[in-house]
């Protein structure tokens, strides 16, 4: 599993992804499951957070589940009983994060439908996706990110400060004051027990504010054969031949 994660961030600068309900109701009408089985074929875990659960202060929250209904009872409750347009952004080739991208937004796609949100699917080359999606031009994004170095602010910091919106790696472009402080304040910390608290707190504010639909912790694996010996899988994404030696 190791430090990587997969996601579908939402604008929040764009209306009407901007409303937490809204943007809940989208969790929930996401089936989860099925995406594992079609995109992963087994080799994934389900993602319910900003980071795997081999993280230090990983703090499990209840996922929103798989509720069309309900998810339609909450898009009505924020304004939006016949659901509304948007656009799901996908690079066109596979990679470790995301081996399958059509097939996991025209998922996304059609669960949404379900609730009545018109998402039309958007083919971008990667390069050009990377550049306009950090402007902000993006409704939905898939999107992937592999941590190097074990420590929950390498998946925070990036991702969800306020500092991170101006960069463009905070997809999301959620500047929250306590979600912010709550990162900051942990990253200066000495203590990982209190630091460990702190980033409880930004887990749940996350979670609570939906910023994403959680994915997958693609799992980390290499075919090897018995004349090789002294490699490992990194857990980071990383290749490491210092080790290693051949029969």
């Amino acid at each position: 599993m190791g430090g990587v994660t997969q996601q579908s961030p939402f604008n929040t600068q764009h209306k009407p992804l901007d409303n937490t309900k809204v943007r809940q109701a989208l969790n929930i009408a996401f089936d989860q499951q099925t995406y594992l089985k079609r995109v992963f074929e087994g080799t994934a875990t389900a993602a319910d957070g900003p980071y795997p659960p081999n993280t230090w202060s990983y703090v499990h929250l209840p996922d929103y589940g798989y509720n069309p209904a309900k998810a339609k009872q909450l898009l009505t409750e924020a304004g939006y009983p016949n659901g509304f347009d948007t656009t799901i952004w996908i690079r066109p080739s596979g990679s470790t994060l995301n081996p399958n991208p059509r097939v996991g937004g025209e998922l996304l796609q059609a669960d949404l439908a379900k609730i009545g949100v018109k998402a039309e699917l958007k083919v971008i080359e990667w390069g050009e996706l990377i550049k306009r999606a950090k402007a902000g031009e993006h409704d939905i994004l898939f999107m992937g990110w592999s941590g190097d170095n074990g420590d929950p602010d390498n998946f925070l910091t990036p991702q969800f400060s306020c500092a991170s919106v101006q960069s463009g790696l905070n997809f999301a472009r959620y500047c929250d004051p306590a979600l912010d402080k709550a990162i900051a304040s942990a990253k200066t910390t000495p203590d990982q027990a209190a630091r460990s608290k702190q980033y409880a707190q930004a887990q749940q504010i996350i979670h609570d504010q939906a910023l994403w639909i959680p994915l997958a912790h693609p799992i980390a694996a290499a075919l090897t054969t018995t004349a090789v010996s002294g490699y490992q899988v990194s857990p980071f994404g990383r290749q490491d031949f210092s080790h290693v030696s051949v029969r």
